[in-house]
């Protein structure tokens, strides 16, 4: 919360302190962030097409990630660098019209204020992915205490803002576990500035590795900090030695993407807007999940914290704050979706789940029974929550949208082997014959990875299985208001658009039939008349009906990130004690060069694809995560190689 001085000054309620200078918070800035890094002489000076870093600790107004932004935007077309990554943690989030108040006095940066603010919504504790592709622009806004979130925070910098108030005023954010995560996180011959020179910055700084040295202050600050990091850099401590990351790889001029679902186009884009050319290789199949019409979006909360319940968090707000920039109206609707609890999902569980997650309103609301919003749309006695911000997309039209790039190159045929050479990847049809060759290789075919993997070894390192879902396209004529919310219990309705709407779906692991079946249409139907009462459902008929197939694993989880050879990771890591003896130097060991996954996305294909693209370009390009250290461990295909022999110990067969 802020306070207001007489001068119109920002003072943090928190910690007693002001936000920025009174005397122009632009130009201290300027002086002491930008200036105290030399951003301006650096970027011009870049020659590598890379990414640039930054890591601020102290949010506040976003006083100093619009001055950077708008320094970027004079400097970017001049610069080698492709993307500016700028991350920030802050524990009190401001809202939105007080960050419009602070900010206002700088008019000059109204510009940037009023994109960034279309934006700044859907906020939730952790990591929060802001991507401006246009602007070739990401932020990545940490939300909570920083000592618990940069040991989460995996990457290298070039550059630190440190802005926290005031040592005197806020202790914890100089603390010497902070700098040693500082050191952790620098790249080499990082920079630091800061406004401080009181002596538990210093100290903490320099036992970090970091070179110090006074530079003139700004206005009646006679001192103030900056600072350089020596060419050694700190090596990431995992817990999971499998899981280290290269930060220095060799940028691909050319990436081969099999299959163009959503997985292969939505981490197509974020490769190609990067500048990094993509062939994308596609089997058409009309089966496949990304076929699907006005598939259905909204969080997943479990009871506690899990990797399900943080991914689709993080991925709510990622996709749509990135939405209006790819779909238009027609595509996509921000309609709301009312979650029925039941057998499959208990009251309890949601009703905890909401304060567990420590979620706004704005993601999550607990309706009473006699609330309008599920009166007469629900059964009696119904107990529900509503996430306002649910979304229904129409599939295709995102698919073929983030497809539509002059640096992405769609490719019509089957694959039928993968081949490494000594420093690329080449696809081949059925005779033999070479299709395409490229430095890195993403398989994001679905259920087509695995015939692909099994190419190159005989033994896989995950398992993939098929789902069937059956959905049916009806035609309603009651007048429903487009805007009305999605209603899911378990089977799930949307809004009348157009006198449409679609009702889902069935779940099968065991019958695999792509035609539509009768008896799940009439399930489907039966449990939508006893369910969902705002719908007169004599009058409505199924006008179409639609059969996909999704590809899960095991844990239901996807798989994202690079791929290691089972029999190497087993003889590697069996009979070491992995999973115990944590004092224990463990061997790295690198993945296959080059080649990734991302697949596995199940029924949230919709919600979590554009954050997984973003992902996996991240780590094949060594950019910081724009997600928790935990979160990624989860995520890795090679968690099941892990697993196998951690039981396998653990029972002592190894």
């Amino acid at each position: 919360m802020i306070h207001w001085k007489d001068n119109g000054t920002p003072v943090s309620a928190q910690f007693d302190d002001i936000y920025f200078s009174p005397e122009n918070g632009l130009e201290e800035t300027r002086h002491v962030f930008l200036s105290g890094n030399q951003l301006e002489e650096r970027w011009s000076s870049f020659t590598s097409n890379s990414h640039f870093s930054i890591l601020e600790l102290g949010f506040g107004t976003g006083l100093n990630f619009l001055a950077a932004w708008q320094l970027w935007r004079r400097s970017r077309e001049g610069s080698a660098i492709s993307v500016l990554r700028f991350v920030s943690y802050e524990l009190y989030p401001l809202e939105i019209h007080e960050i419009q108040k602070a900010i206002e006095v700088f008019p000059e940066l109204s510009e940037i204020l009023e994109l960034f603010l279309e934006k700044y919504k859907l906020l939730v504790p952790g990591c929060n992915s802001f991507v401006f592709e246009k602007e070739k622009l990401i932020l990545d806004l940490w939300i909570g205490d920083a000592r618990e979130l940069l040991p989460e925070t995996s990457g290298k910098f070039d550059a630190f803002f440190l802005d926290g108030f005031a040592p005197s005023k806020n202790p914890e954010l100089w603390e010497e576990k902070i700098g040693i995560e500082i050191g952790r996180l620098a790249n080499r011959n990082a920079t630091l500035s800061t406004f401080t020179v009181a002596r538990a910055a210093k100290e903490s700084l320099t036992n970090a590795g970091f070179t110090l040295r006074k530079e003139k202050g700004f206005g009646r600050k006679r001192e103030m900090l900056v600072g350089s990091f020596g060419s050694e850099i700190v090596s990431e401590k995992k817990e999971l030695p499998f899981l280290h990351r290269n930060f220095d790889p060799i940028r691909p001029k050319k990436v081969l993407v099999v299959g163009g679902g959503l997985a292969g186009a939505a981490v197509a884009r974020a490769l190609a807007w990067r500048n990094i050319q993509v062939e994308i290789w596609d089997e058409e199949d009309e089966m496949r999940a990304s076929s699907i019409p006005n598939a259905v979006s909204h969080p997943h909360l479990t009871k506690y914290p899990t990797p399900t319940s943080l991914w689709t968090l993080r991925a709510l707000g990622h996709s749509l704050r990135r939405y209006p920039d790819l779909l238009d109206s027609h595509s996509y609707s921000i309609s709301g979706t009312i979650q029925l609890a039941g057998e499959d999902l208990p009251w309890d569980r949601l009703e905890s789940g909401i304060k567990n997650h420590s979620l706004s309103q704005e993601i999550a609301q607990e309706l009473e029974e006699d609330s309008p919003q599920i009166k007469q749309k629900l059964p009696e006695n119904s107990k529900s929550v509503l996430y306002p911000s649910g979304f229904w997309t129409n599939t295709p039209d995102l698919v073929k949208s983030l497809c539509k790039h002059s640096n992405i190159l769609f490719q019509k045929g089957k694959v039928a082997k993968i081949s490494r050479r000594e420093t690329s990847w080449s696809l081949l049809d059925s005779n033999g014959n070479e299709l395409a060759s490229g430095d890195a290789l993403i398989l994001a075919n679905s259920f087509g990875i695995e015939p692909l993997l099994s190419t190159l070894w005989e033994n896989l390192p995950f398992s993939l299985t098929k789902v069937r879902g059956q959905l049916e396209v009806l035609e309603d004529p009651n007048v429903i208001s487009q805007n009305s919310p999605i209603l899911v219990g378990e089977k799930y309705l949307t809004p009348n658009v157009k006198g449409k709407r679609v009702l889902g779906s069935s779940f099968d692991e065991f019958h695999l039939d792509p035609n539509p079946s009768e008896k799940d249409k009439e399930e489907l139907l039966e449990y939508a008349k006893k369910t969902f009462l705002d719908t007169e459902w004599e009058k409505v008929k199924v006008s179409a009906e639609f059969v996909g197939l999704r590809s899960q694993t095991k844990d239901r989880f996807p798989i994202l990130g690079p791929v290691h050879e089972t029999a190497t990771f087993e003889k590697t890591y069996s009979g070491i004690g992995l999973p115990k003896n944590q004092k224990k130097e463990f061997p790295i060991l690198e993945p296959e060069k080059n080649l990734y996954v991302f697949g596995g996305l199940g029924s949230r294909g919709v919600l979590t694809s554009l954050l997984g693209g973003e992902v996996l370009a991240a780590i094949l390009l060594g950019e910081p995560l724009p997600i928790e250290n935990s979160l990624y461990s989860s995520l890795s295909p090679a968690r099941f190689l892990y697993r196998k022999i951690r039981n396998l110990e653990t029972k002592g067969e190894v």
